[in-house]
């Protein structure tokens, strides 16, 4: 082996890679395509890439292990660098689990007209058919006469196939997320949903939030091409996984819908000018073919893109907003769709207005200390009958309890607020599992010899703090958005709840703790994926994907990080619920 090299064995996978000598050990797992945990993208500030060196030897970054590691033999493999040959052993509470995916979504009408069709000819004459209907063949075929079947998208014929093929007529929805990816392959025939896949989009290893993968994709000189090509692989094995006995030359069409930068990443466009001069982005559907992308399918099936209105609102919102129907009805509408950022979109007929704010990253594990996304172990529901009772929860996969998740993390915070464990400011107060721990006052939720890692998992009050903020942040959106439409909690008559993590939170609960503004008069909808439900939407009919441009193209963006409002209603928003005026009921029943 070259000297300039080192072998790494990754532990209890046993994958091995050779990487350059001084790599981390981080981008020795990306290499290996072994999965570590990586909410900042490895630049040592989350804590979470936490490995055991079993053999060999390494150099480390000493900060941020002062940081984050206080007690056992962990490193941190992003902080660590390989001079030796190895083995790291990756402990449960750092590998990429599997994770809770939402793929449920709801249509409430189908709207049959997909841009593909197919059309049968028994024993004709392939030239006179083109000629008599003014086709366009652009695609080489050995069928001359006979019986065949054509498949055409407008005036072009994009297959020519042998006998009658009707009966195989299918095109995918994808929601390309973050995190995971959801795919869904329908028959364009009837427009049914024939089965549903989901599992992680491959770019988690270069990072598991989304500006880690804008850094590498800067940073490194094929970074975009790897990103690229790792959420295609992905999708491609879904499609292997989803089209059973059929050939997936019978795919004929494609529609993804994702956030601005996953659908950059997946079409491969460069997001440099998105982080410098003003960041505008087209307000235009992405169009591509399947050959130029290499997805499984007719290479000549076209791929749709949804198209985005900014940098931090994307595809998968103008997607919630067409599930939703707020662009076609009457009524005033709120919507919300809680991830990584919040985007929150308010409107009716004819006019719309969205914002972006950051939010997410807390409901998603990071920076708190036990927690995890909604991956097996993680608790998922917290119940606490009574405030010196121990708390009831359930765990995603059934299993004992690893790490807490964004519903859970809801649920808990509220459970403690009716109890009396903390004050409207957050603060924890005197209670049997209240402690003094190495981060300062934590709340025990589950005792060492209960949990799968044998360590107590806990609540600290920097985590209660990290949560009333993230919470602050997505109600004083809510806010300033109603001011800027001139609107009050009572003009809402429709309050739609979109994504996984809405669709997974206990909503009275969500209310408790003030992440949403009560809305009296409001019916509340959680509509589940409405990113891929608008891409199943748009790849059934034409008209609906012409819907998803006018929808991108009205919508008003406001920035939040300029407009006077936002701070003054953040700042009110510092304590549970909030402002008395966006909670009367939770005011009357427990402040």
């Amino acid at each position: 082996m070259d000297e300039s090299e080192v072998s790494v064995t990754f532990l209890p996978s046993g994958k091995r890679v050779k990487v350059k000598k001084g790599s981390s050990i981080l981008t020795a797992s990306q290499e290996a395509g072994e999965g570590i945990r990586s909410l900042c993208g490895g630049k040592g500030s989350c804590g979470k890439c936490k490995v055991v060196l079993e053999r060999g030897e390494i150099t480390k970054n000493p900060e941020p292990h002062e940081k984050f590691i206080k007690e056992g033999n962990y490193i941190l493999a992003c902080q660590s660098f390989l001079m030796s040959d190895a083995e790291v052993y990756i402990p449960p509470e750092s590998r990429l689990e599997k994770q809770q995916i939402l793929s449920k979504f709801i249509v409430k009408e189908k709207d049959l007209q997909p841009v593909v069709r197919k059309e049968f000819y028994q024993n004709s004459f392939l030239p006179e058919v083109i000629s008599s209907k003014g086709y366009k063949l652009n695609v080489h075929t050995d069928v001359e006469e006979g019986d065949f079947t054509l498949v055409l998208r407008g005036n072009e014929i994009i297959s020519v196939e042998k006998g009658d093929t009707r009966d195989e007529f299918f095109g995918l929805a994808i929601d390309i997320g973050t995190t995971t990816l959801v795919l869904s392959l329908v028959d364009l025939n009837t427009g049914r949903v024939m089965d549903i896949t989901s599992d992680y989009n491959g770019q988690i290893i270069y990072g598991e939030e989304v500006l880690s993968r804008v850094e590498y994709a800067r940073s490194k000189k094929d970074g975009l091409r790897r990103l690229q090509k790792a959420v295609v692989e992905s999708i491609n094995k879904l499609i292997d996984k989803i089209i059973g006995n059929y050939s997936t030359d019978r795919i004929y069409d494609v529609v993804v819908s994702g956030n601005t930068l996953m659908t950059h990443f997946f079409f491969g466009r460069d997001v440099e000018y998105m982080f410098s001069g003003d960041g505008r982005v087209e307000r235009k559907a992405f169009v591509s073919s399947a050959k130029e992308l290499e997805i499984n399918s007719n290479p000549n099936a076209g791929v749709f893109g949804l198209p985005p209105v900014g940098k931090y609102v994307g595809g998968d919102i103008v997607g919630d907003v067409l599930t939703s129907g707020i662009a076609e009805s009457a009524e005033i509408s709120l919507m919300v769709d809680l991830g990584t950022n919040g985007e929150i979109v308010i409107g009716s007929e004819g006019w719309l207005i969205s914002i972006s704010v950051a939010s997410g990253p807390a409901f998603e594990g990071y920076e708190i200390k036990n927690g995890s996304r909604a991956v097996e172990g993680a608790i998922d529901h917290v119940k606490i009958p009574n405030p010196d009772s121990p708390p009831e929860y359930t765990v995603i996969g059934k299993t004992k309890p690893s790490s807490i998740c964004g519903s859970g993390l809801i649920d808990l915070l509220a459970e403690l607020f009716k109890n009396g464990v903390i004050d409207f400011t957050g603060n924890l107060q005197r209670n049997p599992r209240v402690r003094r721990g190495d981060d300062g006052l934590e709340y025990v939720i589950v005792k060492s010899d209960e949990s799968a890692t044998g360590k107590d998992i806990v609540l600290t009050q920097k985590d209660i703090d990290t949560l009333i903020m993230s919470k602050a942040a997505v109600c004083a959106g809510i806010s300033v958005l109603l001011k800027k439409a001139g609107l009050d909690i009572e003009d809402i008559n429709r309050f739609f709840i979109a994504g996984a993590f809405g669709y997974y939170i206990d909503i009275e609960n969500s209310f408790t703790i003030g992440l949403f503004p009560e809305f009296p008069n409001a019916e509340v909808i959680q509509i589940g994926n409405g990113s891929l439900a608008g891409a199943y939407m748009a790849l059934t009919s034409r008209r609906k994907r012409e819907i998803t441009e006018k929808i991108s193209k009205i919508m008003t963006y406001f920035d939040l990080s300029t407009d006077p409002d936002f701070m003054d209603e953040y700042n009110s928003a510092l304590s549970i619920p909030g402002k008395p005026e966006l909670f009367p009921t939770i005011y009357s029943k427990y402040v």
